[in-house]
């Protein structure tokens, strides 16, 4: 039977060894807590894609009058005041009246329908005929879809969109750049963002952490977030330790989607946390509105979870 061999380190190694077995001790340690940190993260919502939490269906109800369907998933509403229905032959619809509520953000009524909405056309004229139909509806996580422009044949055909079991995409793959315009400076020190290829020039120009806020006017919830949140004092100290980009994406451009796509957000509002190398940070994104307080707790926890990782 051969020794066992048995290390027995030398003269010089001796005196640290101590030292070398402490600092291996924290460092198991101190990837322990990073882990466990952010597991502790709260999760982001996860959202249908539009086409699944609003499914259209269409059907001709007779040889003059088409029926859209709306199927609103769970969880979701639409607004009955952004329906359009346009086309050659294409009349008046009629929209149901959706329950009406105060909206103090728009500071008035307004009409939403959750579960399913039918809308009558008339049609003028024989088949088939193409009709633009076009509509907008939020999620009770408090995000707001962009307005969806859908293109749809009236043959005496029924059709349907996918089903609302379809979750928003999350695809991670690289997306074209686009073409940098000038950054205006935005209500509350926001520097706006245009384009993907502007996003990353302001992060590599950011010193600290970056915080990317997705805005747009028909965005109730967004406007919550500018007069109850970010005009908050606090808030406001707090923030100004934060480099403020604003994606307004109000006007639901070619740039404005592929923005939404590549931070794989369906809609506004949604803020996420970059760290001072340009990478998100996990597990900080706010999805929907938040208010002061809850806001402050986001903004410390992207503080503490760039601290941890880069430690």
């Amino acid at each position: 039977m051969k020794p066992i061999a048995i290390f027995e380190p030398g003269p010089l190694l001796r005196p640290i060894l101590p030292k070398l077995f402490l600092w291996a001790l924290l460092g198991v340690a101190a990837g322990a807590h990073a882990q466990s940190v952010l597991k502790s993260l709260p999760k982001e919502p996860e959202l249908l894609a539009a086409e699944a939490a609003f499914r259209l269906s269409t059907r001709m109800k007779d040889a003059h009058t088409a029926e859209l369907t709306f199927e609103i998933a769970p969880g979701y509403y639409m607004y009955r005041e952004r329906f359009k229905f346009e086309g050659v032959g294409i009349g008046k619809p009629v929209i149901p009246r959706g329950t009406v509520k105060f909206d103090p953000t728009f500071n008035r009524n307004m009409q939403t329908h959750r579960d399913t909405v039918a809308v009558l056309v008339p049609v003028k004229g024989a088949l088939p005929v193409q009709m633009t139909v076009t509509s907008q509806g939020c999620a009770d996580a408090g995000v707001c879809y962009p307005p969806v422009v859908q293109k749809v044949v009236l043959d005496g055909v029924a059709s349907s969109t996918p089903s609302a079991s379809q979750p928003a995409a999350q695809s991670s793959a690289l997306l074209p750049r686009a073409v940098a315009k000038a950054a205006p400076v935005a209500k509350g020190g926001f520097v706006r963002v245009a384009s993907s290829e502007e996003l990353d020039a302001r992060l590599k120009e950011a010193n600290g952490i970056s915080m990317l806020d997705f805005y747009a006017d028909w965005c109730g919830p967004c406007k919550q977030m500018e007069k109850a949140t970010f005009a908050d004092a606090r808030v406001k100290a707090r923030m100004g330790q934060f480099t403020l980009l604003q994606a307004d994406v109000t006007r639901n451009t070619l740039e404005d989607k592929l923005l939404l796509k590549r931070m794989k957000l369906v809609g506004p509002p949604g803020i996420v946390f970059f760290d001072r190398a340009g990478n998100e940070i996990p597990g900080t994104r706010v999805v929907g509105f938040e208010p002061p307080e809850k806001f402050l707790q986001s903004l410390e926890r992207a503080q503490k979870t760039a601290a941890t990782s880069r430690s």
